[in-house]
């Protein structure tokens, strides 16, 4: 500016007339909003105009030309703006699509590990069922008839409890409807899951004296499985062996305990079990903050517990 000013006329500059073309060009291409790049625009031109016409002298002509160019250029710059403006909301929009696939892809497969559990949970409960009761059944069919009866009515019962939750489960899967609207396990349902296993041959108990409040869903959910994991494996592992199951609630937490003695003399298991079912249960305590433990007692039995917040119900 001071060379266009006050040395030279700008027609017989090259390099300031090229500087304030890229002055231009900067304004529109970079300037962060509209209104600083007309400023910055106008600068340029009060450049021209005040400096080679008014100090040096210069025809109007070439005020004019050179104001053309300056706008040209500084048109090229706020058009570049635009377009890289443009391929900033395009790749936004392309980030957000991906990012919301991958969410729905988590989504389903959350859901599937969640039915997948809950079709672990009731068929390998009321298989083990099934068979530990098919065979004290082939045991004792010869010498007391009646007992064999009572014990294929309860493998009817349970084979149809399984069928009944595995239709219920295909209805939600097919249907894609929200699993909260089912009604969530009720103390009622944890006593026939308990009586369905003593009617199997388990000698299970279960206390719930301790329990001072309503549980909410999710721990009513968990609570339940926990206890059907504990009876499987109780009847899987340990056939014949007593089974308890405590369930209290402190003012901030809900614990469940499922133990059961060694196993009977001359006692094998009929089947043999997966792992999965207590990998399962472990997520489903840790997605509500709480805590699993599972391991041998020094008499020989098993001890499973599950120790859950309130507040994160």
């Amino acid at each position: 500016m001071a060379q266009t000013t006050w040395l030279t006329p700008s027609t017989n500059l090259v390099l300031p007339f090229l500087a304030m073309l890229a002055t231009a060009f900067t304004a529109g291409r970079h300037a962060p909003g509209r209104c600083a790049a007309l400023a910055l625009f106008g600068l340029c031109l009060a450049q021209e105009w005040a400096g080679p016409i008014a100090v040096n002298g210069d025809p109007v002509w070439d005020a004019l030309f050179v104001s053309l160019a300056l706008w040209a250029v500084w048109l090229l710059g706020r058009s570049a703006r635009a377009r890289f403006d443009l391929a900033l909301a395009e790749q936004a929009r392309r980030d957000a699509e991906q990012e919301r696939a991958a969410q729905i892809r988590a989504a389903v497969t959350a859901e599937r590990h969640a039915v997948a559990r809950d079709l672990h949970d009731t068929v390998a409960h009321a298989v083990t069922l099934m068979v530990l009761q098919a065979t004290g059944t082939r045991l004792i069919a010869h010498k007391d008839p009646e007992a064999a009866v009572t014990a294929l009515a309860a493998i009817e019962n349970a084979g149809r409890q399984a069928m009944e939750d595995l239709r219920a489960m295909l209805h939600v899967l097919r249907r894609e409807a929200d699993r909260s609207d089912s009604p969530p396990p009720s103390l009622e349902q944890l006593a026939a899951l308990v009586e369905a296993a003593r009617a199997g041959g388990v000698d299970a108990a279960l206390d719930t004296s301790a329990l001072t409040a309503e549980l909410p869903r999710p721990l009513a959910v968990t609570a339940y499985r926990t206890v059907q994991e504990g009876l499987t494996n109780a009847a899987r592992h340990a056939p014949g062996a007593p089974v308890r199951i405590t369930l209290r609630t402190t003012p901030g937490q809900l614990t469940i305990t499922v133990t059961n003695g060694p196993p009977g003399p001359g006692r094998s298991s009929p089947t043999t079990g997966s792992g999965t079912g207590l990998a399962g249960l472990r997520e489903r305590v840790t997605a509500l903050a709480g805590a699993l433990s599972a391991g041998p007692q020094p008499d020989g039995g098993y001890t499973l517990t599950a120790a859950l917040p309130r507040s994160n119900a």
